[in-house]
């Protein structure tokens, strides 16, 4: 049963005569009602099912989804009298259920055992389930389930720092939490607070490890920004000074190849633009912004044919691109290959009709062929309708620029993300 089930499952009685429920440090009040858990599949109370087990499962639902509860700290001082070992035995019992996958049980009594003896380490226990539980929710394809279990493991994280502070282990784990959902700077955070509390150990050093490793990607983060911002501000010589410092520290990973790759090409060194380009290939990726600046290099390079072949690539990346879709179209036009390039103002048409660019297109392809292109012709293409080309006016002042060259994909605006 979830959480709303179990609690609706709940009745109230008065203390049962003859209750005999006493230790040193704790007396039976009569005037507290005593809650009791009903029976699967029951939705009234029979006096045969009154008994000190149902009522202990009664106050253990209460500790576990209701700790506020106006009685709740008399019922937990309730079921430790009954039985001290409760909680050691509630704690077997839900990771046996966790092993089950037979989560909602398993909730309950780890939700149970961390309100009725609050530890560092039942915390964490329920923050792994919680995260047990958005692993089996995203295999199962619940991206709202996963979304919510994960918040549920930070929350129960950050209760565990309220209730016991700067705890090592909880802060360990709430580090590892943020690394693991990509929030580095958070992560990085937590671990400077563990380090400042954590005895030394095995522990420790891994979590130094782990320090370090984070430090470093958040450095090659920056360095991989700063390249970003140096090409948006046109300049290319320190954009390749910083992509080549993270290509030195990252050898194998692509991006660093694809931004010096991009400033080269904007710098005028199209043959080295072009070897950074192949390297992000060789190293595994394959995107529509790597093909579309391989065709420009290629393009300055003399390789028309090459060049339309790199930007169809480009096309079937990424088929909502109006840039790589026009370029093609106007590649195709200044080389009088009119089907193709009517295949691909189509295209374009599909995706803006009212774009600028393309009316100009349409009017070349027109003048060209003594055809009047009637009513737009829709093809099978995704097409998303509340896509929105935020960089049309930077992309129809490039094309300008390039009809005034006389030559096509020189310089186009690109959509490229922060990694």
């Amino acid at each position: 049963m979830n959480k709303e089930e179990s609690l609706r499952s709940i009745r109230y009685i008065h203390v049962p005569e003859g209750m005999r429920v006493e230790s040193d440090i704790f007396r039976l009040d009569r005037n507290i009602m005593l809650p009791v858990q009903l029976k699967t599949g029951e939705t009234r109370l029979k006096a045969e099912d009154i008994s000190l087990e149902s009522i202990t499962a009664g106050m253990l639902t209460v500790i576990a989804y209701d700790e506020n509860h106006k009685d709740a700290s008399y019922y937990k001082d309730f079921v430790l009298t009954i039985d001290p070992t409760l909680p050691e035995k509630l704690m077997k019992a839900a990771i046996a259920k966790e092993e089950q996958k037979d989560y909602e049980f398993s909730e309950e009594l780890f939700l149970a055992v961390y309100h009725l003896m609050p530890q560092a380490a039942s915390c964490i226990n329920l923050a792994t389930l919680y995260s047990y539980m958005a692993v089996n929710a995203r295999d199962e394809g619940d991206e709202e389930k996963e979304d919510e279990y994960l918040l549920s493991a930070k929350r129960t994280l950050k209760d565990g720092l309220q209730r016991f502070g700067e705890n090592a282990d909880v802060l360990a784990e709430l580090s590892s939490y943020e690394a693991f959902t990509g929030n580095l700077e958070e992560a990085k955070d937590y671990l400077d607070r563990y380090m400042a509390v954590a005895e030394e150990g095995e522990r420790k050093q891994e979590m130094k490890k782990l320090l370090s490793r984070i430090e470093l990607q958040l450095e090659n983060d920056e360095e991989i920004k700063e390249a970003y911002d140096f090409i948006m501000l046109d300049d290319t010589e320190k954009a390749i000074a910083a992509a080549t410092r993270f290509i030195e520290r990252n050898p194998d990973v692509w991006n660093g190849y694809f931004l010096r790759g991009w400033a080269l090409r904007k710098a005028g060194r199209f043959a080295e633009a072009r070897d950074d380009q192949m390297k992000c290939l060789e190293k595994g990726e394959r995107n529509a912004d790597i093909y579309n600046e391989l065709s420009i290099d290629e393009l300055e390079a003399g390789d028309r044919e090459l060049a339309k072949t790199y930007l169809e690539t480009a096309a079937d990346l990424d088929p909502e691109n109006l840039t790589i879709v026009s370029n093609l179209s106007y590649l195709y036009l200044q080389d009088d290959q009119l089907d193709e390039a009517r295949e691909y103002l189509e295209k374009a048409r599909f995706l803006s009709g009212s774009d600028e660019i393309v009316r100009n297109l349409i009017d070349e392809y027109e003048k060209k062929t003594g055809e009047k292109i009637g009513e737009l012709i829709h093809e099978e293409i995704v097409h998303d309708d509340q896509k929105e080309n935020d960089d049309d006016d930077a992309y129809a002042a490039e094309i300008a620029e390039i009809e005034k060259d006389d030559h096509c994909c020189c310089d186009h605006h690109h959509h490229h993300e922060e990694e």
